[in-house]
């Protein structure tokens, strides 16, 4: 195996927000460069800046073969999506999925359009855009049935902006605070999207020589929430250790399902996997309303692959050593260049 470089979007320490989140990729740095030592494969690991940064150090470098841990640079997360085209384009190889997956999941409006037009199940809701006013709102909203919706932002990644307030009823005054917190916060659309109150999956999926694999099924236990409290994996329930929802919101893995969901939650997990045109790894989110009937959330491309993170413990549950993933993923890698070089 030639030697690789592992890429990471270097971390600024600043008043930010959601450093908790952002912080979390030297995590997955750490697990990557162990199994490449296990490995014993030569590798080096360089922090990028941005873009231009990047496009600077790949001249620079003899190596071809990347490891891609990149997720933003200092919030511009849709910089980070440019790497692998940028990394392609110097006659890298580069682990994980494209830039095209990852800008098509990266706008969750758009993203659910396309899972939509597919054919796959979705939660019901609108997309209300920053600069919209009140009277707007009215219009979009009224388009919903009433009930409980969670408002989270269109263009964020680690449940950032998802809170226990982002689940509100509609209609409300509590609704239109929302949408105008994200716009301010985030300077991006809101998605209203109907709150589907019973269980929550989490379905990581691999691309292996042998086709795309389904690794098994993990769902959220919500078992020590009260009937009062809601049942939900916001920020806090994320990345804030000392929250109680960090710590109470442990996976079952394998999920405890009958076969005939669990056989209909994979065969739409590969479905959302090709309607996004995934590669390399990622994981679907689910949840299951009161008659155990599926709902797509979203399509994470290059999820979160920390040691204490759910995809690599979808990984344990299938026997696949942590080191033989990341094997697989270099060699998806070095296949997918070759394939651009034909």
């Amino acid at each position: 195996m030639e030697k690789v470089l592992v890429l990471y979007n270097q971390i600024e320490e600043s008043d930010d927000s959601f450093l908790e989140s952002r912080s979390g990729v030297m995590d997955q740095v750490n697990a990557v460069v162990d199994s490449l030592e296990k490995l014993d494969i030569e590798f080096e690991v360089i922090p990028v800046q941005n873009l231009s940064h990047l496009a600077q150090i790949l001249p620079t470098r003899r190596e071809k073969l990347i490891f891609n841990l990149m997720e933003d640079f200092d919030g511009a997360v849709n910089d980070a999506c440019i790497v692998p085209a940028l990394c392609e384009s110097f006659g890298f190889a580069c682990t994980g999925n494209g830039t095209e997956a990852l800008f098509l999941s990266l706008n969750k409006t758009r993203a659910k359009a396309i899972l939509v037009a597919a054919g796959l199940p979705c939660p019901a809701g609108v997309s209300i855009l920053p600069g919209d006013e009140p009277e707007q709102f009215m219009v979009s909203l009224d388009k919903l049935q009433k009930g409980k919706y969670i408002i989270k932002p269109a263009s964020s990644d680690a449940s950032e902006g998802i809170e226990i307030d982002s689940v509100v009823d509609i209609p409300s005054d509590e609704a239109y605070n929302r949408i105008e917190w994200i716009h301010e916060k985030f300077n991006q659309a809101a998605i209203v999207e109907q709150y589907i109150p019973s269980r929550e999956l989490n379905v990581s999926v691999i691309e292996t020589q042998d086709g795309v694999k389904v690794l098994p099924i993990a769902e959220i236990d919500f078992s020590a929430f009260s009937d009062n409290q809601l049942k939900l994996v916001d920020y806090q329930a994320k990345w804030v250790k000392e929250s109680f929802g960090y710590n109470n919101t442990p996976r079952i893995i394998p999920a405890p399902l009958d076969e005939t969901v669990a056989g209909k939650v994979r065969s739409l997990a590969i479905q959302a996997w090709n309607a996004l045109e995934c590669h390399g790894y990622a994981r679907v989110d689910f949840r299951l309303d009161e008659n155990d009937f599926p709902y797509v959330l979203e399509v994470n491309p290059n999820p979160d692959i920390s040691p204490d993170a759910g995809f690599a413990a979808a990984l344990e549950a299938a026997g696949i050593p942590y080191e033989e993933f990341v094997s697989i993923m270099l060699q998806n890698a070095i296949q997918q260049r070759d394939k651009i070089k034909i």
